[in-house]
């Protein structure tokens, strides 16, 4: 399972009794002044101690963050900084800690549940620290700081980045006559039908709305306004992009994974057993690891109708509302997202910098990536609202139904709108 599936799947764990904290914890003794009144950054005979919690992939991920706290530490002596990895389910223990005023004083937010954070007051706006230290907003791209935004605040600082491409092997695909990935849906449909004559599968897609999401939007649809917090999935824009999906489905242009014998779309992959896959570049691990030999090449989300739509999938650095030292808390973040730290996210290749002027240093060392860069300027971050776990489960049910049954797209998006208000009202 990758990343942002770990996170997504217990999104509702995680926030489920957080209750409303804004304004829980006290401010330290002012030591300066800033913006927001008085800040506490320490003193050598009475220190801050803050706490990062992560959601660590691994041992070389918590290292790294070591490595960036103990460089934050030689530029603040009098801010004492401790990295705590999430033990188990990292979203059930910040969820306790949260609603116990006992959550570390920043820590890691996956985009598919940080509205349902932010709305339940837990998380702190970041809007007057960002004034105070004239923060560089430009330095990352607008659909990731949008990730991270609710009701006109920011919460959140995104630390990485990804987003889907198109791998290909093309050894399958010149089988059936193909010299090149499609760089259109359009062109895919062309492909796929000679892939098919050839008895190569073409394209293993989930029926997920985390991956065919783009294709609504492609069609001037929208399952969520951002801006009135309303779920719209009978708006008549949203069928001919689902259309699109559906039929595809059915001539079996895209495969479900499970049906190739896979849980994600990388096993069959990286088996061989179908000609591509739209993944983002957690593949790319994968495949070292589990077809080291094969060769494929990764291009482009295709785009369809004129527009690149894509899914972003990222991670921030947010704080806790009841932190008692937030103007030093909000250094730690700004610092952990910010030119020197995400330099060394870019030189360990763990991960894909979010800071813009540090991603050259990442894709030197790793040319390969640079399609799911790209995808994150097109992209629209992978959250729907603070309901959005219900909001996931519901539209995916209904499509999963929609696709075993063959129903319309208008019966798909009814079935997903009635069980959405079921849910919401329980």
């Amino acid at each position: 399972m990758n990343k942002w599936q770990k996170w997504s799947s217990v999104a509702a764990t995680a926030v489920m009794g957080v209750g409303l904290l804004a304004g829980c914890g006290s401010q330290s003794t002012s030591t300066s002044n800033t913006a927001n009144g008085t800040q506490n950054l320490g003193t050598a005979s009475n220190p801050v101690n803050l706490t990062v919690g992560i959601a660590s992939s691994g041992p070389a991920e918590t290292t790294l963050v070591n490595n960036q706290v103990k460089l934050f530490e030689k530029q603040y002596p009098n801010i004492h900084v401790t990295v705590k990895p999430f033990s188990g389910n990292e979203l059930q223990d910040l969820q306790a800690e949260l609603a116990a005023h006992t959550a570390p004083d920043i820590f890691y937010v996956d985009s598919s549940i940080a509205q349902q954070l932010e709305q339940s007051g837990a998380i702190a706006p970041l809007d007057s620290y960002m004034k105070q230290d004239n923060f560089p907003t430009s330095n990352y791209e607008a659909s990731l700081m949008k990730a991270f935004q609710w009701q006109g605040k920011q919460y959140g600082i995104p630390k990485d980045e990804n987003s889907l491409a198109l791998e290909s092997n093309m050894t399958l695909l010149n089988k059936a006559g193909i010299t090149s990935p499609p760089k259109t849906w359009g062109e895919f449909e062309t492909d796929a039908a000679k892939l098919k004559a050839k008895g190569i599968a073409p394209l293993a897609f989930p029926i997920d709305v985390a991956r065919y999401y783009p294709f609504i939007l492609n069609f001037g649809g929208s399952y969520y306004d951002a801006t009135s917090n309303k779920v719209t999935f009978t708006n008549p824009a949203n069928n001919a992009g689902l259309n699109f999906f559906l039929q595809n489905e059915q001539k079996g242009y895209l495969v479900n994974p499970s049906n190739l014998g896979g849980s994600w779309a990388g096993v069959p992959f990286a088996q061989g057993k179908v000609a591509m896959a739209a993944e983002g570049a957690w593949l790319i691990p994968s495949m070292q690891q589990t077809a080291p030999n094969m060769k494929y090449t990764i291009t482009d989300f295709p785009t369809q109708n004129g527009k690149a739509n894509n899914m972003v999938y990222t991670v921030a650095y947010e704080m806790a509302a009841s932190s008692k030292n937030p103007a030093a808390a909000a250094k730690l973040l700004f610092f952990l997202t910010g030119a020197q730290a995400e330099k060394m996210t870019a030189q360990s290749g763990l991960a894909i910098p979010s800071y813009i002027p540090d991603q050259s240093v990442f894709l030197k060392s790793n040319p390969s990536y640079q399609a799911f860069v790209d995808g994150v300027k097109n992209g629209t971050a992978y959250q729907f609202g603070p309901s959005g776990n219900n909001f996931v489960n519901a539209i995916n049910a209904a499509t999963q139904a929609g696709v075993l049954k063959k129903l319309s797209p208008s019966a798909v998006l009814s079935q997903a709108q009635s069980t959405f208000q079921s849910q919401s009202q329980q």
